[in-house]
């Protein structure tokens, strides 16, 4: 029983380490206490098989994989930081592609006013996308960040497209805003089990 433990653990450590998640964002993942996720890879009990498949299927492995032996060999699990980097930057890759196209075409059928604003519009909508990415990844950290940055960019974007008398006062707009973004950051509960 013993080896079968420590044949587990050292799976899900290399598991967990290759798909670029810490305890705490497994357990997150799982609905399980960082607690827990650390006793089963220090090998000091065993999870149950629901939390098994749940682990399979968040590290795309076998059941079979967790209990054989893997010395020396690579985990098949893909790099999850790499893999979440690449899909981030291919979707704000995105968003600046259809801002150059649209500024581009503007430009070519000569079109009179703030063409540029094209960019500043890609901004706030990068700005979506980091926040739609983060809440998918459940990282709370990164969506606090990514929701403050779309509240000023927003008005940023206002104030340099609306060519209007005390268009600033749209930034005292934003600090409402923020103060609720900082207390929802600070009052979500986290998940624990």
């Amino acid at each position: 029983m013993d080896e079968l433990k420590e044949t587990l653990a050292a799976n899900l450590i290399r598991c967990r380490k290759r798909a670029g998640l810490t305890q705490a964002e497994v357990a997150e993942k799982i609905n399980y206490s960082d607690k827990a996720v650390s006793k089963w890879e220090r090998g000091e009990g065993l999870p149950d098989l629901a939390v098994l498949v749940r682990l399979a299927d968040l590290y795309g492995v076998t059941l079979d994989y967790f209990v054989s032996a893997h010395e020396g060999e690579k985990t098949p699990v893909p790099d999850g930081k790499k893999r979440k980097l690449i899909a981030v930057l291919c979707s704000c890759g995105l968003v600046w592609l259809v801002a150059t196209l649209i500024f581009v075409f503007l430009g070519l059928f000569e079109v009179q006013g703030k063409i540029w604003l094209a960019f500043v519009v890609a901004v706030p909508a990068t700005f979506v996308l980091l926040t739609v990415f983060a809440a998918l990844w459940s990282n709370r950290y990164a969506v606090f960040v990514a929701v403050t940055g779309l509240i000023w960019t927003i008005a940023l974007a206002v104030f340099l497209s609306w060519e209007i008398a005390h268009v600033w006062m749209v930034f005292l707009a934003a600090v409402p805003l923020q103060v609720l973004a900082v207390f929802w950051f600070i009052l979500r509960p986290q998940k624990t089990k």
